[in-house]
C-alpha cells in the first residue's frame, strides 16, 4: 500500500486523532498492528512519522556502541583486516562507494579510500538518530586527514543481530561529494519530512472539499430556518411552527460548529505544510559538500527548535505551578 493510499484511509480520522503513514511493508508485524502503527496521520503533534524521537535511554542503547562498531570497521579497513566482521551477516547488508555497491559476501574484497595511512576516524558522530520504529539507527562520521581536514564521511545504518548492533549499510562519501544531514526518522532515513509534506497536502485537499460541502449545506439549512421563521411569524401561537424553528436553528448551529472545526483543522494543516516545506528547504540548504561536513553537528530545523522551546516553556510552567502548589 502506498503512502498516498494510507493517507486516503487516514484523512477522516485526522479530524479527531493523530494517526501515521508509511509505504514500507513490515512482514514481521501483524497486519492489524502494522496498520495502526503506520496510520499516525497527524499535524506534527507527535508520533513516529511526525518525527518524535524514542526516549533518550532507547537512543543511547544504539548510540553508545555505535562508535565502537565504526572504529572496528575503520581499523580493519586500514589494516587489511576483515571489514565484514562489523556488518550483520545478511543478504541485505551492503557497502557502497561511488558506483560500487557490494553485498555482504563481497565487502572484504573492497578497498576503502578513506582508510589510508594518516587518516583517522573521528569517534564523535556528526549526526546520530534511532528510528522511531526502534528497528534501526542512522549515524554519520567524519574521517579526518593528518591536518584535521575532512577527508570523507561514513553514512551508516545499524541494525541488531542477536542483540548486538552491527552495520546494515555503509556508504563511503569522498570529500568532493555531498552529504544529506541525517535527521530523525521513522522506518527509513529521510522519511519523515516528505511524509509530513504529503500528509499535510492531503489533509488540506480533504478539508477544503469538506468545507465547501458543509458551506453548501449551511446555506440550505439557513434557508430552511428562514422559511420556518416566516411560518412562525405568520402563526406565532402554533406549537408545530415553534418546534420547526427550534429544529432548524439547532441544525444551523451544529453546521456552524462543524464548519468552525473544519476551518480550524484547515488552518492547522496549512501551518503544518508551511513548517514541513520550511524543514525540507532547511535540510536542502544543509546538504553540504563532504569537506564541510563538520557544520552538520548540532543542526536543527526551525520547527525542531520551536518545538523544543515550547516544551521547555511548558515544563517550566508545570514546575513553577508545582512549586507554588
Amino acid at each position: 500500500m502506498s503512502l498516498k493510499q494510507l493517507g486516503a484511509l487516514a484523512i477522516p480520522a485526522a479530524l479527531f486523532v493523530a494517526t501515521p503513514a508509511s509505504a514500507q511493508y513490515m512482514p514481521h508485524l501483524d497486519p492489524n498492528t502494522y496498520i495502526l502503527a503506520t496510520m499516525q496521520y497527524g499535524d506534527g503533534t507527535g508520533g513516529c512519522m511526525a518525527g518524535t524521537a524514542p526516549p533518550e535511554d532507547e537512543i543511547d542503547e544504539a548510540r553508545l556502541p555505535a562508535p565502537g562498531v565504526m572504529q572496528a570497521y575503520f581499523d580493519a579497513a586500514q589494516s587489511g583486516g576483515t571489514m565484514s566482521a562489523s556488518f550483520r551477516e545478511s543478504k541485505k547488508s551492503t557497502w557502497a562507494h561511488g558506483s560500487v555497491t557490494a553485498a555482504f559476501e563481497q565487502i572484504d574484497a573492497q578497498r576503502d579510500p578513506l582508510a589510508v595511512a594518516g587518516n583517522r576516524l573521528d569517534p564523535d558522530p556528526l549526526r546520530f538518530f534511532r528510528a522511531g520504529s526502534f528497528e534501526t539507527a542512522h549515524g554519520q562520521w567524519s574521517v579526518l586527514d593528518a591536518d584535521g581536514s575532512v577527508a570523507g564521511v561514513y553514512d551508516a545504518q545499524f541494525k541488531r543481530q542477536r542483540g548486538e548492533w552491527k552495520l546494515q549499510n555503509l556508504t563511503v562519501l569522498d570529500a568532493g561529494e555531498k552529504v544529506v544531514p541525517a535527521m530523525q526518522y521513522c522506518w527509513e532515513p529521510g522519511d519523515v519530512t516528505p511524509h509530513m509534506v504529503e500528509s499535510a497536502g492531503d489533509r488540506i485537499e480533504y478539508l477544503e472539499k469538506q468545507i465547501a460541502k458543509s458551506e453548501e449545506k449551511l446555506v440550505k439549512e439557513q434557508s430552511r430556518l428562514a422559511g420556518a421563521e416566516e411560518k412562525l411569524a405568520a402563526k406565532p401561537d402554533r406549537s408545530r411552527n415553534k418546534e420547526a424553528v427550534a429544529r432548524a436553528r439547532t441544525k444551523v448551529e451544529k453546521r456552524e460548529e462543524k464548519l468552525a472545526d473544519l476551518r480550524e483543522g484547515l488552518e492547522k494543516a496549512q501551518e503544518s505544510l508551511m513548517k514541513s516545506n520550511r524543514d525540507a528547504s532547511e535540510i536542502a540548504a544543509m546538504t553540504l559538500p563532504v569537506r564541510d561536513a563538520l557544520r552538520l553537528r548540532g543542526f536543527e530545523t526551525t520547527t525542531a527548535k520551536e518545538k523544543a522551546e515550547e516544551e521547555a516553556a511548558e515544563k517550566a510552567a508545570e514546575e513553577a505551578e508545582a512549586a507554588n502548589g
